[in-house]
């Protein structure tokens, strides 16, 4: 048997406890419960998957997607025969701007998984503006290139993305500009370039000739690239336009391939 006085000395230190407990203050209390029930179960995550759109200046929608159990996956984004790649961040959000092809304009976002989500935008300028997409899937490399009236190669009239990329700040509907978009890093993904041509106040645009150039590197070198156009204005719905273009072997790495008159050999009215 133990000592008495060792049994009289557990007792006093229970009552002891029981009283501290007692005593704490009923914030610490629930701070300690929400505490280990967080630990035991975890932070909640909403599966669902949404994507909203909103209507941006010169005729461009701003897309998010939130998939908060699908981080740093891959998404195919499609938009009236449009399509490339993009990729949620850790947080399973991904955004991009969009040039709107159609005044009714309906994005759909796809995951590897099969699960998606759609979202529809009213984006009443998009027949402001007559838009040229070149689109292909994996090789690195394609550009879209426009000229106007007679210019050349680095000339003034020479409209590429390195010349006229999308001023985000820009309001004005006399702009012409060039965006990109597709993430470089996916293997084997979908990638496109847009051209935006301002509409005149006479319902047509100004003369336009269309190139599609491609500079030989190490990646795509000996490779057959199949891209197609599309070209979407007021008046004109392309179903697409097929491309096949053979690039030559590992020995012509730094040469340029231009293809002239693309897009049917008209792409726009004269004044």
């Amino acid at each position: 048997m133990g000592k008495p006085g060792s049994l009289a000395f557990a007792v006093i230190m229970m009552i002891a406890s029981v009283v501290w407990a007692r005593a704490l203050p009923a914030e610490q209390v629930a701070s300690d419960q929400e505490k280990i029930g967080s630990e035991m179960i975890g932070p909640v995550v909403d599966c669902a998957i949404s994507m909203t759109a909103k209507a941006e200046p010169l005729a461009m929608a701003a897309l998010t997607i939130t998939a908060g159990c699908l981080p740093e996956e891959q998404i195919v984004l499609h938009h009236s025969g449009l399509m490339f790649s993009h990729k949620t961040d850790a947080a399973g959000v991904a955004r991009m701007t969009v040039p709107a092809l159609t005044t009714k304009a309906i994005f759909v976002a796809t995951f590897d998984n099969g699960d998606g989500a759609l979202t529809m935008i009213d984006v009443p300028d998009a027949d402001k503006f007559q838009r040229i997409a070149l689109q292909w899937q994996g090789a690195k490399g394609l550009q879209l290139h426009a000229y106007e009236d007679d210019a050349t190669h680095g000339s003034d009239g020479h409209l590429s993305l390195h010349t006229s990329p999308l001023d985000p700040d820009s309001t004005e509907m006399e702009d012409r500009f060039f965006t990109q978009h597709g993430i470089a890093t996916i293997p084997d993904g979908f990638h496109a370039e847009i051209a935006s041509f301002p509409v005149l106040a006479s319902g047509k645009v100004k003369v336009i000739n269309l190139s599609v150039e491609v500079e030989i590197t190490d990646e795509n070198c000996g490779r057959t690239i199949a891209g197609e156009l599309l070209n979407h204005s007021a008046d004109t719905r392309s179903k697409g336009q097929q491309l096949t273009l053979y690039l030559p072997k590992c020995d012509a790495v730094g040469d340029l391939i231009v293809m002239d008159a693309i897009l049917d050999n008209s792409l726009t009215s004269k004044e």
